[in-house]
């Protein structure tokens, strides 16, 4: 039987060599042009395998050249014949390119139909709407909480972000080699190692839930690893910072009020924001809910009802801003109201409120000469959740972290779950007596003149 044809192309030999089994193989080039220098590569592939890959400075039959057996090079061609003659289904597509994966020579593959085949910023910009996204109702039907705000904010990093590098980019062509490339960029802007992080977990979920669902056949994004590093430390106030800014006028007695509760409790803007009379307890504070803009009225963070304690002081200065709520809106108006009935004021005014204080002081220290004391509060990162941390720097010396996590609501699940159901008055004067202690220097000044 015949083991080759041989023929010329231009000025170069082809050969089309012939298995034992029949199978023709596809043509391919000796490199050379004269027969006889032809002959003699062809019967180098018979003996000793075709060529995979020519290196540097290759003669046929040497040990430079790396090579297949015929029989091998048969196998693939009658693999590759027998794909584009089978009728397949797209399951059997996927696993098809999935043991190619298996073997190392292909990273994803890429799917020509099915819900794969849209564009990836589509994709994602939908996966993070609120309204439309299958996976925000997949979260919401099993009870998990998802917020407006966190979908909003990463509708919003898929613009600035992900969409200037992808662009048009088919879902089903996203590779883990894209994903890297991409993140290496971001590390590459000098962004934090949070803020990345921030960037990439909406993308690498929604490519997660993309392969859950069968949109693709591999996710893309498993075991890429995260950008490691702390997060920029919030600033904290001194005690002595903390009592010279309360001391002061306030232009606006809600910000006031808010920043005061916040130092003293360590409750949550949101938290703060969503008080009524009837979270006004004899000693405590009821936090049931928690409110932002995006989302209304919903859950404190975590899911979880607790209490915060709360001082005779600002139990009084509470109770006369809710009459004044009242009185503008009526029965169930929000502590800390806005012109409209449905909704306290925003976030922005006790976060301004805090900022404007902090000016306040400054200019002071300035007039009396004390130019070290100056507060650059950009620099030192403080902001209204930095209460949060003050109230804990505060407390941390004089209470356990059990006693602390009864109050603030962190989880540490396994310790708070332990814990949560058993927080009783007696605990909360127990944590009050502390506080008098601690804060007595900002209880005991006065309300603001500001309206």
């Amino acid at each position: 039987m015949r083991r080759f044809y041989l023929h010329k192309r231009g000025s170069v030999f082809y050969a089309e060599l012939i298995t034992t089994a029949g199978v023709k193989l596809n043509a391919r080039s000796t490199g050379k042009k004269t027969r006889d220098e032809a002959l003699l590569v062809v019967a180098d592939w018979l003996k000793e395998g075709l060529p995979v890959v020519k290196q540097p400075g290759y003669l046929a039959g040497t040990e430079s050249s790396k090579s297949k057996p015929i029989s091998v090079v048969a196998d693939r061609a009658g693999i590759l014949s027998a794909i584009k003659k089978a009728v397949l289904e797209r399951d059997d597509a996927f696993a098809i390119v999935a043991a190619l994966r298996a073997k190392g020579l292909i990273d994803i593959p890429v799917v020509a139909t099915g819900k794969g085949n849209v564009k990836f910023i589509d994709y994602l910009k939908e996966f993070w709407d609120y309204e439309k996204s299958p996976y925000v109702r997949d979260k919401l039907a099993h009870g998990h909480s998802i917020g407006r705000h966190h979908c909003t904010l990463n509708h919003g990093r898929v613009v600035n972000y992900w969409e200037p590098f992808f662009k048009d980019r088919a879902l089903n062509t996203i590779t883990r080699q894209d994903i890297k490339t991409f993140s290496l960029g971001l590390s590459d802007t000098g962004r934090s190692p949070s803020t990345i992080n921030g960037i990439m977990v909406l993308g690498t979920s929604a490519l997660s839930y993309a392969a859950q669902e069968g949109y693709i056949p591999l996710d893309p994004c498993k075991g890429i690893a995260r950008f490691s590093g702390k997060p920029a430390k919030r600033g904290i106030l001194t005690e002595k910072e903390a009592e010279a800014i309360f001391n002061l006028d306030w232009a606006e007695k809600r910000a006031y009020l808010a920043n005061k509760v916040a130092a003293t409790t360590g409750m949550r803007a949101g938290e703060i924001l969503a008080l009524r009379r009837e979270d006004i307890g004899e000693q405590s504070l009821h936090i049931r809910h928690s409110y932002s803009r995006l989302d209304g009225l919903k859950t404190p963070k975590n899911g979880d009802e607790r209490k915060a304690p709360l001082y005779p002081e600002i139990k009084t200065e509470l109770l006369a801003l809710v009459d004044e709520a009242e009185t503008l809106h009526g029965k169930g108006a929000y502590i800390f109201y806005s012109l409209t009935n449905e909704k306290p004021c925003q976030d922005d005014l006790i976060l301004d409120g805090l900022h404007d204080a902090i000016k306040k002081l400054n200019e002071k220290f300035e007039k009396e000469g004390r130019e070290l004391e100056k507060i650059d509060w950009k620099a030192r990162n403080i902001v209204f959740h930095s209460w949060r941390h003050y109230w804990a720097a505060r407390m941390s010396d004089r209470m356990t972290a059990e006693q602390l996590t009864r109050i603030t609501g962190h989880k540490s699940r396994a310790v708070f779950d332990q814990y949560a159901d058993h927080i009783t008055e007696d605990n909360i004067k127990e944590v009050s007596n502390v506080g008098r202690e601690v804060f007595g220097g900002i209880l005991k000044f006065p309300e603001p003149k500001g309206a």
